[in-house]
């Protein structure tokens, strides 16, 4: 079984929101969307469940068109923290609910998770804090049982003892193989330590998509010290600067080789070093803009 996303597009309020998205998920993958603020992630994971229309592009589950066969909605799984429609109601009413719209609801899981972090059945989702409003989503998508499950900056509020014991469920259900899930969040230390694929958004469209353990061989993070404040060409053209101060370059290089070494050590630096690299490192590499850079220089 695979997700496909093929040329998704949506417009909201005559801006392109969404431009032509295209990328496959497979089971057994913790996939982060990453990008800056009203880059178009909620937008996405909107379009993909259906609560848009997009204006163009399909979504397929395992073949079939979700737009025009509406039983495969059930393979997806997004609840919206922004738009809940379920904030009078309790907690066994929203279950009633769930049970109906995913055949493949597990009861016994659902009320295993509510007893661990002590909620109770006769609660109502009017009465929770963000963060127990958090975790109860996290709750409700794993029961569903469906294979792609959607979550949007599902550890935003949370306590660090409750982040970590969701992201061991999330792993959990994941080792299965017979499970997704996408997470889009601003967290970006939190999400390397999980995710296996990293797919970074910007004006629309997806950018990058990194496997993050290919990733690790091939890109490399480097800081360069020249005697003047001249950055050479070979940099602009074949990294992405993260950082300059003075005479001191931080760039992102994608696919280091000897080749490339060998480029590097004819502009004659003063001083060459490999920096750890990060997950917010690709952030910055991708997704900052020549404003932003001015700014960093």
């Amino acid at each position: 079984m695979s997700l496909v996303i093929n040329q998704l597009s949506k417009q909201i309020d005559h801006h392109q929101t969404l431009d032509e998205i295209s990328f496959e998920i497979g089971l057994g993958q913790i996939v982060g969307v990453v990008g800056r603020n009203g880059v178009g992630k909620t937008t996405l994971f909107r379009t993909i469940n259906g609560q848009y229309l997009s204006d163009k592009g399909t979504v397929t589950v395992d073949g079939q068109n979700v737009a025009t066969q509406p039983a495969s909605r059930t393979q997806l799984c997004f609840i919206d923290p922004l738009t809940n429609f379920f904030k009078g109601a309790t907690i066994k009413q929203i279950q009633w609910y769930y049970q109906a719209a995913y055949p493949a609801f597990d009861n016994a899981k659902f009320e295993q998770l509510l007893d661990r972090y002590q909620l109770t059945s006769k609660q109502k989702l009017r009465h929770f804090s963000k963060g127990t409003f958090g975790l109860f989503t996290i709750i409700l998508s794993v029961a569903t049982q469906a294979p792609y499950l959607f979550l949007d900056e599902p550890l935003d509020g949370l306590d660090v003892l409750i982040r970590k014991n969701i992201l061991g469920i999330l792993i959990d259900e994941v080792a299965t193989g017979e499970r997704s899930i996408v997470i889009a969040s601003h967290n970006l230390v939190e999400l390397e330590g999980v995710i296996d694929r990293a797919l970074m958004l910007k004006h629309g469209q997806i950018v990058n998509d990194y496997q993050l353990e290919s990733m690790r061989h091939n890109v490399r993070k480097v800081q360069l010290v020249y005697r003047d404040k001249q950055i050479p060409a070979v940099i602009k053209q074949l990294g992405h600067i993260v950082h300059v101060s003075g005479r001191v370059i931080v760039v992102v290089f994608e696919n280091f080789d000897e080749a490339l070494q060998t480029q590097l050590a004819a502009t004659e630096p003063v001083f060459q070093e490999e920096l750890p690299l990060s997950l917010a490192d690709l952030f910055m590499a991708n997704l900052t803009d020549e404003a932003d850079f001015e700014l960093l220089s």
